[in-house]
């Protein structure tokens, strides 16, 4: 579940893998409760000592670890203020940033965390960490996560790992809106706030998966972009027009796509409108010019195809090997023998709410066929 510094695995599979976990169990009925922890400068505060003796129960050598230590030891440091530098003191502690084996040594460090959340399930993104439980309601979900957060306050003592409790928060996600209070969750006697949106690996996630607020801050982003684009485009050539396109407009866009196109089409309705926007000032047509021309003309996709891409794209990946396992529970093939050959089919998974035919998994199957749910549930594999 260590979705940060490792081949095929990104913040996009990291996201879109929480969603449909957790869309996955909100269709059984319920809540899930999730509390998004937050460390303080994780990289510069582990213990060359605790490090080292967990590297010896992964079967490291003997040789291995020390080497490693001795990578590690000794370490100086110094600040430079213009033209005058302060004397070298001795770092005893975390690892270096911006190295090949800092990343790899931290994700190692943290490895064990899972351990001791045998009640929960866990979710890690470099030292980004999220822990979350099922429950019939709030009350006994936040039970269950109080009791995990006492093996976890343990564990980060012991790790001498420490947490921002001003940036640790919860959030319960829920089908329905509540007005009751929300219950109370406390690690080592402080107080979690309980939140009802929370930026999680830059997407902003609300407690109904609206992505309302995420939509909102995609097209405020790219209208900045956009309003620049329209003043300096007479001046740029077509080249340097899609350059500034490229980088500038199209990463919001495509960034975790998979996850927060999960809105419904209302939400998603500005996006296809800043997008054709963008497409008649890179092309220096008017406003009221049709799009499809400039979509042929530098072979681009619309909105409704450029989302069907990004899903067909991470579909191939699962099926391949090439995205995170933990992936692959949601996308299968079956393998159903018929008398001339085995067809290779993909399995719909079975949601019963509407809510949760939303996610990812279903509609990246369904959206390629023209049959409703029941009818559909098989899909060939082109």
């Amino acid at each position: 579940m260590q979705f940060g510094f490792r081949a095929n695995h990104s913040t996009d599979t990291a996201t879109c893998f929480f969603i449909e976990n957790v869309k996955s169990k909100m269709d059984r009925g319920g809540v899930v409760g999730a509390v998004f922890l937050d460390l303080k400068r994780a990289f510069d505060t582990i213990s060359h000592d605790v490090l080292v003796s967990k590297l010896s129960r992964f079967n490291f050598s003997p040789d291995a670890v020390h080497w490693i230590k001795s990578y590690l030891d000794h370490r100086t440091q110094a600040v430079r203020v213009k033209n005058e530098l302060s004397c070298n003191l001795v770092n005893g502690i975390g690892v270096p940033q911006g190295s090949i084996l800092g990343p790899l040594l931290f994700s190692l460090y943290i490895n064990d965390l899972p351990s001791v959340c045998s009640d929960c399930e866990i979710q890690m993104y470099a030292d980004d960490t999220v822990i979350y439980v099922h429950g019939k309601d709030k009350e006994e979900v936040a039970k269950k996560l109080s009791k995990t957060m006492e093996f976890v306050s343990q564990w980060l003592y012991n790790s001498c790992l420490h947490l921002n409790l001003k940036k640790t928060e919860c959030i319960f996600f829920t089908k329905r809106k509540s007005d009751l209070p929300d219950p109370e969750l406390y690690i080592a006697g402080e107080k979690i706030s309980v939140v009802t949106e929370y930026k999680y690996l830059g997407i902003i996630l609300d407690s109904q998966f609206t992505f309302k607020k995420q939509v909102k801050k995609v097209i405020r982003t790219i209208k900045l972009n956009l309003a620049n684009f329209r003043y300096i485009r007479q001046s740029l050539n077509t080249d340097a027009a899609k350059l500034f396109f490229y980088t500038m407009i199209m990463p919001h866009l495509s960034y975790c796509v998979t996850s927060w196109s999960q809105g419904c089409k209302t939400t998603l309705k500005p996006i296809d409108s800043v997008y054709k926007q963008a497409l008649k000032v890179l092309d220096k047509k008017p406003f009221r010019h049709h799009h499809c021309s400039i979509l042929d003309k530098y072979n681009l996709l619309n909105w409704e195809n450029f989302v069907k891409f990004h899903d067909a794209n991470l579909v191939f990946k699962i099926l391949r090997g090439l995205a995170p396992p933990p992936l692959s529970n949601f996308i299968n093939l079956s393998r159903r023998q018929t008398r001339s050959a085995t067809s290779n089919n993909l399995l719909v998974p079975l949601r019963k709410s509407a809510f949760s035919q939303s996610a990812f998994s279903v509609r990246a199957v369904l959206e390629h066929c023209p049959l409703s749910h029941t009818q559909c549930r098989y899909i060939k594999v082109l």
